[in-house]
C-alpha cells in the first residue's frame, strides 16, 4: 500500500472535493546594492462541498522561507472559510471568515532601517453579503467585522518599538444598487461605511485615531460576450476623526477590474484602486494609496506560456506635501511538465521614490516548481 497525502486528505474530508498544491521557489534579490538569496515553500489546500442550494468551502496556505540575512521559518499563514446559500432563484447569502498572520522582511519599506526583528501582525475578518436580483435591478447589502493587531518591533540596539497604537477594530456596512441599461451594460452605485476603533492613542500624534470612513462610487459594469468584462467606478473617499485635532481626509477614489480576452490564448487585465490605511510616519494620521496594475498573459502552446506585468502606485497624505511613488515591471515564463507539475522563471524590477526618505531600486530573479493535485 502506497501512502499519498492527497488521497489521505480526500478520505479524511470526504465528501469534500480536495485540491492541494505546493510551490517551491528560489532566487536572488538586489536592493540598493545589497543582495541576498532566498528560498520559499508555499503549501496550500482547499476543500469544497456543494449541494443543490448551498456551497461550503475552506482554504489554508502558508509561506515558509529562508532569506540569506534572516532566520528561516513561517513567513505568513492564511486561513479562510466561506458558505453560500441560495434562498431562492433571485436571493443569495454569502458569508466568510478569514485569518492572516504575517512577518514582513527586514528590508520592507514600512520598517525602519535599523530593525533587527520585524513585528508579527495578525488580521481577522468576518463578512456577510445578501443579494437580490429583480428583473433589471439588483440590490446588495454587506456587513463585516475586522480585527488587526501588530507586535513590537525590535531594533539593532535591542530596544523595542511598541506598536499597540496600531491595533484596531473595524465595523463595516455597505451596499450596492445596480440597474441594467442593456443586456451588456449596467450602471451601479456603491457605498461603504466603516467605523474604526483603536486600542490606544497614537504615539506620534498624541491622539486616538477613532473615526468614520465613507466611500461612495458611481460606476459601469459590462460583459461583451466573454471578450471584455469587468467594471470601472469613480467617487469620493472621506475619513473623519473623533479627535478634533486630526484633519478630515478627503480624496477622489477610483476603482477598476477589467479583463479583455484576446483570441483564445491571451488576455489583458487592468485593475485600479484607492485605499486609506493608518500612517506610520510622525505627524500623519492616514495614508492615501492610489494603485494601477496591468497584466498580459499568453499561452503559446499546450506547454509554454508567458506573462508581462506593470504596476504603478502613489502614496500621499492630506496634511503634508510628502509623497511616494512606485513603479514595477515583471516578466515570467511557464512550462507545463504534466497535469500535476509546472516550472516557471521570472524577473522583476521595481523603483520606489520618496520625497523624504529618498528612493530604492530592486532587481530580483526567481525560478520554481508548482505542484497541484485536484
Amino acid at each position: 500500500m502506497v501512502f499519498t497525502p492527497g488521497a489521505f486528505a480526500q478520505d479524511l474530508l470526504y465528501p469534500f472535493d480536495i485540491s492541494t498544491g505546493l510551490t517551491l521557489r528560489g532566487g536572488y534579490e538586489m536592493k540598493d546594492g545589497v543582495g541576498q538569496n532566498f528560498f520559499e515553500a508555499v503549501p496550500e489546500i482547499s476543500a469544497t462541498r456543494s449541494d443543490e442550494d448551498w456551497t461550503l468551502s475552506g482554504s489554508a496556505s502558508a509561506t515558509i522561507d529562508k532569506y540569506q540575512a534572516e532566520q528561516g521559518g513561517v513567513r505568513s499563514l492564511n486561513l479562510g472559510g466561506n458558505v453560500s446559500y441560495q434562498f431562492t432563484r433571485r436571493t443569495k447569502l454569502d458569508a466568510g471568515l478569514s485569518y492572516g498572520l504575517n512577518l514582513p522582511r527586514l528590508d520592507s519599506d514600512d520598517l525602519p532601517s535599523n530593525v533587527a526583528e520585524a513585528p508579527l501582525s495578525q488580521d481577522f475578518g468576518a463578512s456577510a453579503t445578501l443579494s437580490h436580483q429583480f428583473n433589471k435591478t439588483a440590490f446588495e447589502a454587506r456587513g463585516g467585522l475586522a480585527r488587526s493587531q501588530i507586535g513590537a518591533t525590535k531594533l539593532d540596539d535591542d530596544s523595542l518599538v511598541d506598536n499597540r497604537d496600531q491595533n484596531s477594530w473595524a465595523i463595516n456596512v455597505g451596499g450596492r444598487a445596480s440597474r441594467e441599461l442593456t443586456p451588456i451594460v449596467s450602471v451601479f452605485y456603491d457605498t461603504d461605511i466603516t467605523r474604526s476603533i483603536y486600542d490606544q492613542a497614537s504615539a506620534t500624534l498624541s491622539a486616538k485615531r477613532d473615526g468614520w470612513t465613507f466611500d461612495n462610487r458611481l460606476g459601469l459594469s459590462a460583459n461583451f460576450k466573454e471578450r471584455l468584462s469587468g467594471e470601472v467606478s469613480i467617487g469620493q473617499l472621506r475619513r473623519t476623526y473623533d479627535d478634533a485635532s486630526l484633519n478630515t481626509v478627503l480624496t477622489t477614489s477610483y476603482g477598476a477590474a477589467v479583463t479583455y480576452q484576446i483570441g483564445n490564448s491571451a488576455s489583458l487585465e487592468v485593475s485600479a484602486d484607492t485605499a486609506l490605511s493608518p500612517a506610520t510616519e510622525p505627524g500623519e494620521a492616514s495614508k492615501i494609496t492610489d494603485s494601477l496594475s496591468l497584466g498580459f498573459s499568453q499561452q503559446i502552446n499546450d506547454r509554454l506560456g508567458y506573462a508581462l506585468s506593470a504596476d504603478f502606485g502613489r502614496e500621499h497624505y492630506q496634511g503634508s506635501d510628502r509623497n511616494a511613488g512606485r513603479f514595477g515591471v515583471g516578466l515570467e515564463g511557464t512550462y507545463v511538465i504534466n497535469s500535476y507539475a509546472s516550472a516557471y522563471a521570472g524577473y522583476r524590477y521595481e523603483v520606489r521614490e520618496d520625497s523624504v526618505d529618498g528612493g530604492s531600486r530592486t532587481n530580483s530573479i526567481e525560478a520554481g516548481l508548482r505542484f497541484t493535485r485536484p
